[in-house]
């Protein structure tokens, strides 16, 4: 490879709308949010199946020993692009030398997180007092490079907001990686299925990708182009290992101090939390974000397109989180083997973190389309900080101590981030506050409908199934009817959206 001059910051092809997103933004984003929703259907239906079947095939310290593996692997998979390929999607245009820059030094980068994985497995084992974490953490480490191969690609994707085409190697990652886990658990793997499920996951969506985009690296690296886009991009990583210790912190402790089984049960509770976060709010992260980008010079259409992406976000978060809050008992009965009813209230516990974090939620995109790289990287700091405390200070009860504490450092949060977001991005507090925390009370009034047609239920003697399907069903139809009666303009809001999409396909 050559090193360059930073040529002319001209457009590209790659920076056009693909043939499915030609439109108005408002249908764009639509379209993505329906390749969202498609996307979700199916991996969510997967999952929960591979779920039901690694739960009875794997024990609670199967999960565990494979959490801890994932735990280090996910941190270092952050290192991979050091926030380049996100710089790409933030920049308002490209050259191929910013492109193959990228590209280059994420293999470079991947190609040393590899040595040095391979180098400390031995001591990630010690520290977690699990051999056979050694081993799980090696294999793990195939992942970096597949995920360098997948950035640069996926940044030009989301610079064209190519959704059908992200979400569909998505949809074919899950299944692939789903296959190869169930085989690996019906042979007697343990925990080797978990990780071969991400492997598999992640080596089939990466090569879809490359499918699907037609750019190639070329024979050249430009250290301008890497100076340009390193400090955002640094800045993004700096807040994504915060982010990643906020969400894997607990894990980690849990795992050092608590011992595997305590792991597996609380990891297990945490996946189901985190559906919601991962089906609701990721998608609508993964649209909204690089559309905003796109609205960086129009900062008045910005603001309102980020009130409206909150309020939509936290629309939806709420009831999912107040159903498991109210069927968590019977949903674990249900799907879950006896061995598993311990995670019962951590289960609730997490939930009321959710909700907390839904009042947070797309915070930082507002920012990142900005540039403010540097403002996210502070709020990152100081919520780590909080965060960070509030899980080691609730070990000394165990899971339930550490999930108590989670929430409340979840609550205790969403003043000060929201308010130093909304001061730096020139919105008032209170339309922020407003466009995702309005619909609490409606969350907190089907809940406690959920909860009453449980409980009537329970003392009917009615079976586990019947009350989680019918107080599940209860708190969405009570929530929807109540969001229909009082708050109009809501659906309004979304029928418009649906209507340009519609008039755009």
């Amino acid at each position: 490879m050559t090193s360059q001059p930073a040529a002319e910051k001209i457009s590209s092809p790659d920076d056009a709308l693909d043939d499915d997103t030609r439109g108005s933004l408002g249908g764009v984003v639509a379209t993505g949010l329906k390749w969202k929703v498609i996307t979700m259907a199916i991996s969510e239906g997967t999952r929960f199946g591979v779920v039901l079947v690694l739960a009875r095939l794997l024990t609670p310290r199967d999960y565990g020993v494979a959490a801890m593996a994932m735990v280090f692997a996910g941190l270092i998979t952050l290192f991979t692009d050091v926030g380049l390929g996100a710089a790409l999607v933030q920049r308002r245009t490209i050259t191929e030398q910013d492109r193959s820059t990228v590209f280059w030094m994420s293999m470079a980068i991947a190609a040393v997180i590899v040595a040095f994985t391979v180098a400390v497995a031995g001591e990630v084992a010690r520290f977690f007092g699990q051999p056979q974490v050694r081993s799980l953490v090696i294999v793990l480490s195939l992942s970096f490079p597949l995920a360098a191969l997948s950035q640069t690609q996926t940044a030009l994707l989301n610079r064209k907001l190519a959704y059908r085409s992200l979400e569909i190697r998505q949809i074919v990652g899950v299944l692939v990686g789903a296959a190869t886990a169930l085989v690996v658990a019906i042979s007697g793997g343990g925990a080797w299925a978990i990780v071969a499920n991400s492997l598999a996951s992640t080596a089939a969506a990466t090569a879809l990708l490359w499918r699907f985009s037609t750019w190639r690296p070329s024979l050249t690296f430009s250290f301008e182009s890497l100076r340009t886009m390193g400090g955002f991009g640094l800045k993004l990583t700096g807040t994504r290992l915060l982010n990643y210790a906020n969400l894997n912190a607990d894990n980690t402790l849990v795992g050092r101090f608590l011992g595997a089984t305590s792991l597996g049960i609380y990891g297990i509770s945490y996946n189901i939390m985190f559906t919601p976060l991962s089906r609701i709010n990721l998608p609508i992260y993964g649209v909204v974000a690089p559309a905003l980008a796109r609205l960086q010079h129009d900062p008045e259409r910005l603001k309102a397109a980020w009130l409206r992406s909150k309020r939509l976000t936290a629309t939806l978060l709420n009831p999912a989180f107040f159903a498991i809050l109210v069927v968590a008992p019977d949903l674990v009965r249900v799907v879950l083997p006896a061995k598993w009813l311990p995670a019962v209230p951590v289960i609730r516990l997490l939930c009321l973190a959710g909700l907390g974090h839904s009042l947070i939620a797309l915070n930082s995109t507002i920012l990142q389309a900005r540039g403010h790289a540097g403002t996210v990287l502070r709020i990152s700091i100081f919520t780590s900080i909080i965060t960070l405390g509030a899980f080691a200070s609730g070990l000394p009860w165990g899971i339930l101590g550490v999930a108590g504490f989670f929430a409340a450092a979840k609550w205790l949060l969403v003043l000060p981030d929201t308010w130093i977001t909304t001061r730096r991005a020139q919105v008032p507090l209170g339309s922020a506050l407003w466009a995702s925390g309005a619909m609490l009370p409606f969350g907190l009034a089907a809940a406690a409908a959920g909860y009453g047609l449980q409980q009537l239920l329970l003392h009917a003697g009615a079976p586990a199934v019947v009350r989680l399907l019918a107080a599940g069903a209860a708190v969405f139809v009570v929530y929807a009817g109540l969001i229909y009666a009082f708050v109009p303009s809501f659906v309004r809001e979304v029928r418009g959206v649906l209507n340009r999409r519609r008039a755009g396909a």
